[in-house]
């Protein structure tokens, strides 16, 4: 069956739409609160389950749980509102993602449980997508194996990485932005055009209240 399905642009942050198309191995989103980083990964995911090209994403946090209510329900939410959910199988239980057109999946996962990363596999075709969302909450020996479980078979491989930044001395920094191993995305709220203006006047009222949580939530 062909199915011709077309995205606006504008359902998208201007600020990321050159990393629509990335296929750089390591791609990093970093920055401030409500910067929509997070909805545009779900968003650029979405887009690539419903496309021919091979998409088996794995999505992992410290803690597997923690999927359920946050990457889970995000994916969900972005196939819902672009009226994509006939084309989607999805499994609440086991917490899968199917696209009925192409056969691409998507998997959740915790890095609580590296056993159960180590058996996951996809019907059609290797894994070649890994995202790391709250990476701060990671150790670098976790990422490392996941690099190794990110190869084989002849598809382009990608570690996408989601954070708030927490400390300039994290391991992240070194490993990822300072050492120019990733391409690097750094984007505020300022950057969030869907933001009400309700919700950036409360972001930015934290300057008078928390500094620390300002200069992490609002500043990146």
């Amino acid at each position: 069956m062909n199915i011709n399905i077309k995205i606006s642009k504008k359902v998208f942050n201007d600020i990321y739409l050159p990393y629509l198309d990335n296929t750089d191995r390591y791609l990093v989103f970093y920055g401030g609160g409500s910067s929509g980083k997070s909805y545009f990964i779900a968003q650029r995911y979405t887009c690539k389950l419903i496309h021919p090209k091979r998409c088996n994403l794995l999505v992992v946090r410290q803690t597997g749980d923690t999927n359920r209510r946050s990457t889970f329900p995000l994916l969900k939410q972005v196939i819902s509102a672009w009226g994509l959910a006939e084309y989607f199988k999805i499994n609440e239980s086991d917490m899968r993602i199917k696209c009925k057109l192409t056969n691409n999946e998507v998997a959740f996962a915790g890095l609580d449980d590296v056993e159960k990363i180590k058996s996951i596999t996809f019907e059609n075709g290797e894994l070649t997508d890994i995202w790391v969302e709250e990476a701060t909450e990671t150790q670098e020996a976790d990422i490392n194996q996941l690099k190794v479980r990110l190869r084989g078979g002849k598809s382009k491989k990608q570690m996408v990485l989601s954070f708030n930044p927490i400390n300039i001395q994290h391991w992240i920094k070194g490993h990822f932005i300072d050492s120019g191993l990733a391409t690097v995305c750094f984007s505020i709220y300022r950057d969030n055009k869907f933001l009400s203006e309700d919700d950036k006047l409360a972001l930015e009222a934290l300057k008078d209240i928390d500094e620390y949580t300002y200069n992490v939530y609002c500043l990146g």
